[in-house]
């Protein structure tokens, strides 16, 4: 029988909530993504245009105030940066898409997970590093979050849920450390930073050894065959001040997220028949 709490969670207005809940966290991801870099508190002053004009609450509507705006501040005019939306609209969709395939406690734990993914993701692309708030921090907020899940699934197993989030981290980082050191090798430059190599503990740390080596793999082979025309053909045509050096973090964050998202399963899976195979 499912209690009322479990109706509701899968009701439609619940999964309007987790739409709703996602918009309104990406336009606070969207200040982060901002802020942190600059060494700045993500609290406070509150929103603001650059002209230095506090934005009204009205105006500040996640999605909605963009919109309305048409792309341009109220107050100077300014062209708004088209991040805020995008920022916004992949968070709501995210949280909705959690809220699909996982229950209440999954959904609170591995939407922090994605929070702290597409927030390292942002300041990545924008300043080629990594805060350690976000992959060393979320390291250890991964390692909790495994074992409050592993005691929601199982009862008294929080080491175990701890034992497995060790695990990926440190496999999941120790292989992108070997790949760093091996393409460097070859190549005669560095590849892989390791501000990389700290944001795929945090991931293994909340997906555990298959979700990490998925990242490592599937989001580099999802970025070369998607992602990295288009980003080649705007460092051709815009000059980004970044050079010809391709962020990785982002990458890593997507591999994550389509694991998280939509191929768990069938990853898992995989690496289940994989490991009978080898007894």
């Amino acid at each position: 029988m499912i209690g009322g709490g479990e109706v509701f969670w899968q009701s439609p207005l619940c999964g309007m909530l987790a739409f709703i809940l996602g918009a309104c966290l990406g336009s606070f991801f969207d200040l982060c993504i901002m802020r942190i870099p600059k060494n700045q508190s993500v609290i406070w002053p509150r929103s603001c245009c650059e002209c230095g004009q506090p934005i009204p609450f009205y105006l500040n509507l996640p999605i909605l105030g963009w919109l309305i705006l048409r792309g341009r501040a109220r107050c100077c005019g300014r062209r708004l940066e088209r991040q805020y939306l995008f920022v916004e609209l992949l968070t709501a969709l995210l949280f909705t898409r959690l809220w699909v395939l996982y229950r209440p406690m999954e959904f609170c734990i591995y939407g922090l997970f994605l929070g702290l993914l597409i927030i390292a993701s942002g300041i990545d692309f924008t300043t080629m590093m990594i805060p350690d708030r976000c992959s060393v921090g979320g390291a250890i907020l991964g390692i909790f979050g495994s074992a409050i899940l592993a005691h929601y699934a199982y009862g008294n197993y929080i080491f175990l849920g701890i034992f497995e989030s060790l695990k990926g981290m440190l496999l999941g980082s120790g292989v992108l450390l070997w790949i760093a050191i091996l393409s460097e090798l070859i190549l005669k430059k560095e590849t892989v930073g390791f501000g990389d190599i700290k944001l795929m503990g945090c991931i293994g740390a909340f997906l555990e050894t298959n979700g990490a080596i998925f990242a490592i793999f599937g989001g580099a082979t999802l970025g070369l065959v998607t992602i990295f025309p288009i980003w080649w053909w705007i460092h051709r045509t815009q000059k980004i001040r970044t050079g010809s050096i391709l962020p990785f973090g982002p990458f890593l964050s997507l591999g994550a997220m389509v694991y998280l998202l939509g191929l768990r399963p069938f990853v898992d899976e995989y690496f289940a028949q994989l490991e009978l195979l080898l007894r």
